[in-house]
């Protein structure tokens, strides 16, 4: 009983904590690509130098845990690339075409997307509540990027999708820890996936010529100082927390980080001058009368 006590506190300040930090990557990725109005880092840079630097923080845990990785790789190289590798130049590339709010508002779909993967391809057992929660979060999205101009005006842009595929990738990565890795450490499972692509980071950080930027551009070095905040918190610290979370709860129930990161991402959005309109918050309250109706079905 003191056991599910200390779990059923330990898993709402995890909640909280991961969505302060989640919540504050989007402006962090806003500030590592752009300096005083001025493009810093390009979107391959940052990503590659997130990856890197996060490889870099979870490094001296590796020794401890490498032993896992051949009885494990295959899983822990899936959420290596849905939960860290792609979704880090997805959400790079996306915020230099779109504001960070907006970017934290469509993360809100990880829950969703964790469903219906659970349930398409891991098995996980659902009800039509669960349903209904899938179709208003898909519209609510679909809402957001419908009006995401702060005249008002409907256009649509490829990069306001990037986020939603963003989303489904954490929808995989969070089935994967819950049902294939339930038994390796949670910060095994951290430090190894990040392993997995840090290398990819740090090939990357040469072949966009990232150490040309930082000779050239006067704020490339600024900028790069909140891409090592961000790989820091955003990915090494948070990474081992996410883990312990969904090992505590359901992959479903840690993906709800994101119905409090939105409030989050748009009031650092609001600080830093951004425009949110008010059919665009509307559309982030049916997002999450979706996100909240499919966490009514699945047990923890």
């Amino acid at each position: 009983m003191k056991v599910r006590l200390a779990d059923h506190r330990l898993k709402w300040l995890l909640l909280a904590i991961l969505s302060l930090i989640w919540g504050s990557s989007f402006i962090l990725m806003k500030r590592g690509l752009f300096q005083h109005g001025e493009p810093a880092l390009s979107p391959m840079q940052m990503a590659s130098a997130r990856l890197f630097i996060a490889w870099l923080v979870l490094s001296p845990l590796l020794l401890r845990h490498v032993g896992l990785l051949r009885a494990h790789w295959k899983p822990l190289l899936g959420t290596a690339l849905c939960g860290n590798g792609i979704p880090a130049f997805l959400f790079a590339i996306a915020q230099s075409r779109i504001d960070s709010s907006l970017a934290g508002m469509l993360n809100t779909l990880s829950p969703l997307f964790t469903l219906v993967i659970g349930v398409l391809v891991f098995g996980i057992r659902t009800r039509f509540i669960n349903v209904v929660g899938v179709l208003l979060g898909l519209l609510g999205a679909v809402g957001t990027i419908y009006y995401r101009q702060a005249q008002g005006a409907p256009v649509w842009t490829i990069h306001a999708a990037l986020p939603i595929l963003g989303a489904v990738c954490y929808g995989f990565s969070g089935n994967i820890v819950k049902s294939w890795l339930y038994m390796v450490p949670a910060t095994a499972i951290s430090v190894l996936a990040i392993s997995m692509v840090g290398p990819l980071g740090l090939a990357g950080i040469f072949l966009t010529d990232l150490p040309g930027t930082l000779a050239s551009n006067p704020h490339a070095w600024h900028a790069l100082g909140y891409v090592a905040i961000l790989a820091a918190f955003g990915t090494g610290l948070s990474l081992i927390l996410w883990n312990i979370l969904i090992k505590i709860t359901s992959a479903v129930w840690a993906a709800s980080v994101t119905y409090i990161m939105p409030i989050i991402a748009i009031g650092w959005g609001l600080l830093d001058g951004e425009t949110l309109l008010p059919m665009q918050l509307a559309m982030v309250g049916v997002i999450l009368l979706g996100v909240y109706l499919v966490s009514r079905g699945p047990a923890e």
